[in-house]
């Protein structure tokens, strides 16, 4: 797992999970349903929308989002998260699954913040370490935009073809400091699912 991946593990309050991660990761490329299930189980733990209740069945059988539709930009990256765990070999969508976990923090940003039109980059350098977040949240999305975020949505060389930018380590780890950092961002806006449930109290 990359240093930086770690240490943002620290700063979201889940390093004891770091070999958790790891098995979780294993199981999913040679057991995928029992993988799966032990990250569910995590999930289960962070507050608001993940993996274990994202989607619900409509009347035609089709999984749908239990979000109001005017929040769908703040958990569409999750439910792509969802889908990219589902194609094999998974290995392969490591960096789609990093991006997309990172947009769920941009967009729970710019909802927290009100600014839409702007990177979370940019967000984040207007705002400033004395605008409305806590410092030490603050700190955090500025490592996850430098070290990651910014990784997954512009660098593009990779000089051996066969080698990826992320490893499922360090996908699986910055889907779960991403939720933790959506739920911290979100809590308090009165955002609920289509039949009320409140999210982020």
């Amino acid at each position: 797992m990359r240093p930086e991946i770690e240490e943002l593990l620290r700063l979201a309050g889940i390093q004891a999970w770091s070999g958790r991660i790891k098995q979780i990761s294993a199981e999913l490329t040679t057991d995928f349903t029992t993988g799966f299930t032990h990250l569910l189980e995590l999930d289960c733990l962070i507050p608001g929308l993940g993996q274990h209740n994202i989607n619900e069945e409509d009347s035609d059988g089709q999984l749908t989002g239990v979000y109001c539709i005017q929040d769908r930009p703040i958990f569409r990256g999750i439910q792509y998260v969802g889908a990219e765990l589902y194609i094999q070999p998974i290995e392969w969508n490591t960096h789609s699954i990093v991006e997309n976990s990172c947009s769920h923090v941009e967009h729970s940003l710019k909802r927290k913040t009100g600014i839409q039109n702007l990177s979370m980059g940019t967000i984040l350098k207007r705002i400033g370490p004395n605008g409305p977040l806590p410092l030490d949240l603050y700190d955090s999305l500025k490592l996850l935009t430098e070290k990651v975020y910014n990784k997954a949505r512009h660098v593009i060389e990779h000089t051996d073809m066969n080698a990826h930018m992320f490893s499922l380590d360090d996908a699986i780890a910055v889907y779960l400091i991403c939720r933790i950092f959506g739920a911290r961002l979100l809590q308090g806006l009165g955002i609920k699912t289509e039949s009320d449930q409140i999210l982020f109290p």
